[in-house]
């Protein structure tokens, strides 16, 4: 550990070396606040061939004879020049010390405090396996990038997420999206249950951490406002009796009111069966679908389908179909509970 002045001493071997490289030695800095890494930086320092020749001569040194690769033809010693060469004096007991100076770029100033929530809600509480979560914080990234692919990187724009979870696992998460203030991401498949830490790396060096619960479910519903609030991001699924299909929009953006408000739905002729279509996070793994339940205006609706949507990573779905007693109900919420754990609440109008 550097004293307040930032110095370091220690004492070691003359090295010895391999076949490709000159004599050298690697070291790192690495900062920490309080046990979390904030910055690491690795390097290398190598001797004076004339002082290496010296020292060879002697034992043990001398039994491995012939070194093959010199400061003058190594091409990291030629990179880094007079920068990487440590110049050594003797210390007159068969030794020699040496002092090196070394300047730091791109030192963390602190490390951001960051919070994990669900994207589909932005509400406090549990992160399910597998769903997607929003971050915030300061300082977390140097640009706004968004994942292109579907299948998500665990860098972007030089930034990682890595969750070490409640058994000691460290993993990265998918990243969907990463700003000075925001990532979205995938909480990594496989993480245990329990209490999980969150840091932020950048180029390497930790820029924030938090605290996050992982849990096997933990519900939550998009909707169409984007703030978990509203009229949910659905479909309104129609089968006729001849078998023909339909979908319909459930949202529509109103400029008088500058905000997205619920398309009544008709529930049509007695035979039609109507199915809202909706989608959120946080609910694949639930531990069947019968422990999937959903009333509608309070009267209970049949869950046909809640589990992965299959397209787009952490995205889930779940089929309900509108009871038809609910004709004429206007505004009435929808009310999904997944394992005994229920999502945040959205509304429809039905017609």
């Amino acid at each position: 550990m550097t004293d307040a002045n930032g110095y370091v001493e220690f004492t070691t071997i003359y090295p010895g070396w391999y076949s490709g490289r000159t004599v050298h030695f690697h070291y790192k800095v690495r900062l920490f606040n309080g046990t979390t890494q904030t910055y690491e930086f690795t390097s290398q320092l190598v001797f004076d061939d004339t002082l290496t020749d010296q020292v060879y001569t002697q034992a043990p040194y001398n039994a491995r004879p012939n070194r093959n690769t010199r400061n003058s033809n190594d091409g990291i010693a030629q990179q880094g020049g007079s920068a990487i060469l440590l110049n050594v004096t003797s210390d007159g007991a068969g030794g020699y010390t040496g002092t090196f100076a070394l300047g730091l770029t791109g030192v963390p100033a602190s490390v951001a405090a960051v919070s994990s929530v669900s994207a589909a809600t932005f509400a406090s509480g549990a992160l399910a396996n597998d769903s997607i979560a929003a971050l915030f914080g300061t300082g977390l990234a140097t640009s706004t990038v968004a994942a292109t692919t579907t299948t998500l990187p665990t860098t972007l724009g030089g930034v990682q997420l890595q969750i070490i979870d409640s058994a000691g696992t460290t993993r990265n998460a998918p990243l969907f999206f990463v700003s000075p203030t925001q990532i979205n991401y995938q909480v990594p498949s496989g993480t245990a249950a329990g209490s999980a830490v969150v840091n932020v790396l950048l180029n390497g060096s930790t820029v924030g951490t938090g605290a996050a619960t992982i849990a096997s479910v933990a519900p939550g519903i998009f909707t169409a406002n984007s703030s978990g609030r509203g009229v949910p991001a659905a479909l309104v699924f129609r089968l006729k009796a001849d078998g023909s299909q339909s979908y319909e929009s459930l949202a529509r953006f109103d400029s008088a009111q500058n905000a997205y408000v619920a398309t009544p739905i008709d529930l049509g002729a007695s035979t039609d069966q109507v199915f809202l279509i909706g989608y959120g996070t946080g609910l694949k793994n639930r531990s069947s679908l019968a422990m999937v339940t959903a009333t509608i205006g309070g009267t209970a609706a049949a869950v046909s389908y809640a589990g992965e949507q299959g397209t787009y990573a952490g995205l889930d779905q779940f089929n309900v179909a509108i009871p038809r007693s609910l004709a004429g109900r206007g505004s009435v919420d929808v009310v999904l509970s997944v394992d005994g754990k229920t999502a945040s609440t959205v509304t429809i109008n039905i017609k």
